[in-house]
């Protein structure tokens, strides 16, 4: 794979390579290149990573933490292009389900019978740290009946 882009943020031209990096003996990782440079061609950002594509969820909160940490101690406000969305997003937003989730998902939903769809996707987009939307598909994903806990779907819900 190999990736290049020009994109231009507020008064600077950012440039961006990225291609896979093949080690046998590493696990699947992404080489990243960029430079920032201002409208009369003086380099304001400049470097490289290397990064195990396993990694990429923690690899960008860490660095935007790290960004936006540095900003702070210099005075300047962030202001890219997802900042406040991007801090609004619950910490698992984005992230695969594995069986296990799934399955606690699962079991949450249908022991709660008694408890009104609304009021149990909020309870549960905040313990899986998931949007509710997510929450909801999910759910019916793994057959339950996304609008009444306690219920699986049948095959007349089904599309």
């Amino acid at each position: 794979m190999d990736f290049r882009d020009e994109l231009r943020v507020g008064e600077h031209t950012y440039s961006v390579r990225a291609g896979t990096s093949d080690c046998a003996d590493q696990p699947a990782s992404v080489a990243v290149e960029f430079t920032g440079a201002d409208a009369d061609g003086r380099i304001v950002a400049e470097g490289n990573l290397l990064m195990a594509v396993e990694g990429f969820a923690d690899a960008v909160a860490f660095l935007t933490r790290t960004l936006d940490g540095a900003a702070a101690l210099h005075g300047v406000r962030p202001t890219g292009l997802n900042t406040a969305r991007a801090r609004s997003r619950p910490a698992n937003a984005g992230q695969p389900w594995t069986e296990e989730l799934d399955e606690r998902l699962r079991q949450r939903w249908m022991a709660a019978a008694e408890t009104s769809g609304g009021e149990l996707l909020a309870e549960l987009a905040r313990d899986f740290a998931r949007t509710r939307g997510s929450i909801r598909a999910r759910v019916a994903y793994l057959g339950c009946d996304p609008d009444v806990p306690g219920r699986a779907r049948t095959t007349a819900d089904q599309p």
